[in-house]
């Protein structure tokens, strides 16, 4: 290993523990907001009900299907969402160790007096940033599709919760409806017209 590959690879590795700690608190941050918002539905509907039942008031029943003793799986099911991103603030904490560890290595061998070739040492430097740099990659095609179908799901959830069923069937239909038309028309205006006497003769 050279003097000049152990400054490109410095530079990378700096990079890339740039980016891995700005990620690492980006989603620890969104973490914490989801698991937060996961407990506080709950923690004021109990609250809600507890009141009400001290005043002797029927409490609200949409305030105990918002309990997780009510609906354990509904629980089960969020909590598994919340796991996404601090699963993947783990994995950035792993790789930003790692990419510790090598730029730790690479600087102790830079500062000794005479360093030798230490090939090992270039291996390593070389496979950390390969894999850190596409895992840096990979994060950010599996975050923005997470994104877009996040936006399916929602809005699919809100048009089943602002209409009936009746009426998102109706829906349907009318779309079915529009692009049998628009076919149909289609077909008409690239049907050959018929030939007239004139173009006979």
């Amino acid at each position: 290993m050279s003097h000049d590959y152990a400054a490109i690879v410095s530079t990378l590795i700096v990079a890339l523990l740039t980016i891995g700690t700005v990620q690492l608190v980006s989603l620890l941050k969104r973490w914490s907001v989801m698991v937060r918002g996961l407990y506080q539905e709950g923690y004021e509907a109990r609250h809600r009900i507890t009141e009400a039942l001290k005043t002797a008031q029927s409490p609200d029943a949409e305030d105990f299907e918002k309990l997780n003793i009510v609906r354990p799986v509904r629980w089960l099911f969020r909590v598994a969402i919340t796991l996404g991103p601090y699963v993947a603030a783990a994995v950035w904490a792993v790789a930003c160790v790692v990419l510790l560890d090598v730029q730790i290595s690479v600087l102790r061998w830079a500062g000794a007096d005479k360093p030798g070739m230490d090939p090992e040492l270039a291996r390593k430097a070389y496979r950390t940033v390969v894999v850190c740099g596409s895992l840096m990659a990979a994060e950010g095609l599996v975050r923005a599709c997470v994104i877009g179908f996040g936006y399916i799901v929602r809005g699919h959830r809100d048009h089943r919760a602002a209409f009936t069923a009746a009426e998102r069937h109706a829906f349907f239909r009318s779309v079915h409806e529009h692009r049998r038309a628009s076919r149909a028309s289609r077909r008409v205006r690239s049907a050959p017209e018929p030939a007239t006497p004139a173009d006979a003769e």
